[in-house]
């Protein structure tokens, strides 16, 4: 019932639906129309990235501002009654699977009915590393909310999304030098950096199968030192 009231207040929300899914379906139809026919073969890499503009915008930002205006609730009903942080966090993360789920099949919608795209095997799959990303940046989006001031995430929304673009836009990709090649490096030891890599895999027909365990590897880390931050936020939140 929580996760249901919950999901209604949040598609209620102008700046949700205005940066989550507005924003980056004009974007898209920008992109398309105004310079896919000089370049057709980006579409895919286009629409991976408005996606991410939705699921980022959705998972840091929106998120990360919901948990931090509702976590004194949270912190006194662990306190008070069964509910255990635990609990807090599936319930959290099944509303943002619904959420960014919603994102993706919208943006999905769109590039087929412009003939972008069309459904195929390697869409679907990109579907599912998206949403997979997804999860995990709902997981710093939590971590976000709970640790800093709801007030602070007005102010730091913005440059948050800048950050978390930096670790998984491709430089490697249209700039060789010494400089990127370091930040390619760094970009290695986060999730996101695969992303970009096995959507291109998948849709050039490549092997991908080393992808795929670097992206669980670097996921299965990051996600057990967010949940030790968490708990130990929690933690110090009801003592």
């Amino acid at each position: 019932m929580i996760n249901l009231i919950n999901l209604k207040t949040v598609l209620r929300n102008k700046r949700f639906l205005v940066f989550t899914i507005i924003f980056p379906a004009v974007w898209f139809i920008f992109m398309d129309i105004g310079i896919g026919s000089f370049a057709k073969n980006l579409v895919t890499v286009w629409f991976i990235i408005s996606a991410l503009m939705g699921i980022i915008g959705n998972s840091i930002v929106t998120f990360g501002k919901r948990v931090g205006n509702s976590k004194e609730y949270y912190l006194i009903a662990i306190k008070t009654t069964p509910y255990s942080p635990f609990k807090w966090i599936m319930d959290d993360m099944l509303q943002q699977v619904l959420l960014n789920l919603l994102i993706l099949c919208i943006l999905t919608l769109e590039a087929i009915i412009l003939g972008a795209i069309s459904l195929n095997l390697s869409i679907l799959s990109l579907i599912i590393i998206l949403l997979s990303l997804g999860i995990y940046l709902s997981f710093i989006g939590f971590l976000i909310g709970v640790i800093c001031k709801a007030d602070l995430l007005d102010i730091a929304g913005f440059p948050l999304m800048c950050v978390v673009a930096l670790f998984i836009t491709p430089f490697y990709t249209f700039v060789q030098n010494k400089f990127f090649d370091v930040v390619t490096d760094i970009q290695k030891l986060f999730p996101g950096y695969y992303v970009i890599k096995l959507a291109n895999a998948i849709q050039n027909g490549g092997s991908y199968d080393k992808l795929i365990w670097l992206f669980v590897i670097t996921f299965v880390v990051h996600l057990a030192i967010i949940l030790f931050l968490f708990f130990r936020a929690i933690k110090k939140g009801i003592q």
